[in-house]
């Protein structure tokens, strides 16, 4: 594992951010939870824990490239449910054709700081309430790709479960960028290396003249295919993190193909003689972050997925972080 970086200063910073207690969600069985907010280092970011005094092992929630809190306040119910705290981290808002959930955070996916997520692990290391050895991550999609960065540079990360992961970093996009020359994320100010696309803006064209939804799989590939070089540099150091790690792909999957990658990175660990669980489904597309409930974002194949990923997850979560 890399040692962590330019962040030991952040830990005492970290004790004086302002908090405040707001209403919340219901827990998935109706009861009423409260949240701290996190403060000013992380705009957007709250924090939920069960009943109790504690102190919880916790989860930092990240979500995909629909930005914004929603995915995270969607998944923490369900955590709670099972005896965590849960941090729910947005680390970008996008517009979308309205005003952005969170103007403090960038609009567009452009170089985002994987340091976020350590200073998200040293708040909640700081609290009374909390198991600081016992605090994991779970990201989906982009937060997948999010997630297994963090777990690669940073310590401290007890467990980490990645739904429909990457194995490389991509390209960003949004307002202010230009195709093929943002990444999307960085590390200590610098734009980590990436895979660019090829044909993104022609697959959403192409998609809105026909009124379906794009393939967004097709630039991937193109530009992974088209850019070997570039996807071996832009590799995600997998076999760096000697915790745990739970991957779940779908080899149908339109976005990326995350059963693909998720075969390369739990083959990577393997030969690094890593602890890996690897779930990868044939027929299965990218909506593989629910519970197995009944969706109309979900296919039936990807809810039959759902229902052995999830109770995997949990198994492997309460392996690493409550054992």
């Amino acid at each position: 594992m890399t040692s962590r970086t330019k962040l030991a200063m952040l830990g005492a910073a970290l004790l004086v951010l302002p908090q405040a207690m707001v209403a919340a969600q219901d827990r998935a069985d109706g009861a009423p939870v409260s949240e701290t907010l996190v403060g000013d280092a992380l705009p957007g970011a709250f924090f939920m824990k069960p009943e109790g005094d504690g102190p919880f092992p916790a989860l930092i929630l990240l979500g995909g490239s629909e930005g914004g809190d929603s995915s995270a306040r969607r998944k923490a119910p369900h955590f709670l449910e099972h005896g965590y705290g849960v941090l729910g981290l947005p680390y970008y808002s996008p517009a979308w054709g309205r005003p952005a959930q969170f103007p403090e955070l960038p609009q567009a996916f452009d170089a985002i700081p994987v340091e976020k997520a350590e200073i998200a692990r040293a708040w909640l290391a700081a609290r009374a309430d909390v198991r600081g050895d016992d605090i994991g991550i779970y990201g989906a999609s982009k937060g997948a790709e999010f997630a297994l960065l963090a777990g690669a540079h940073f310590d401290g990360f007890a467990a980490i479960a990645a739904i429909v992961p990457s194995d490389v970093v991509w390209e960003g996009w949004g307002p202010g960028t230009s195709p093929g020359a943002v990444s999307s994320f960085s590390l200590n100010g610098e734009p980590l290396p990436f895979v660019p696309y090829i044909g993104m803006q022609e697959a959403f064209a192409e998609a809105s003249a026909s009124g379906t939804r794009a393939r967004l799989r097709i630039p991937h590939d193109r530009g992974r295919h088209a850019f070997p070089e570039r996807a071996v540099a832009a590799r995600i150091a997998v076999e760096a993190i000697d915790e745990p790690v739970l991957v779940a792909g779908g080899d149908a999957d339109n976005v990326w193909n995350s059963g693909e990658m998720a075969q390369a990175i739990a083959e990577r660990r393997a030969e690094a003689g890593l602890d890996t669980v690897s779930l990868i489904f044939t027929d299965a597309g990218h909506a593989l972050s629910g519970t197995g409930a009944p969706s109309d974002w979900a296919s039936e194949d990807e809810v039959e997925a759902q229902k052995i990923i999830w109770p995997a997850t949990l198994e492997f979560l309460a392996a690493h972080l409550k054992d």
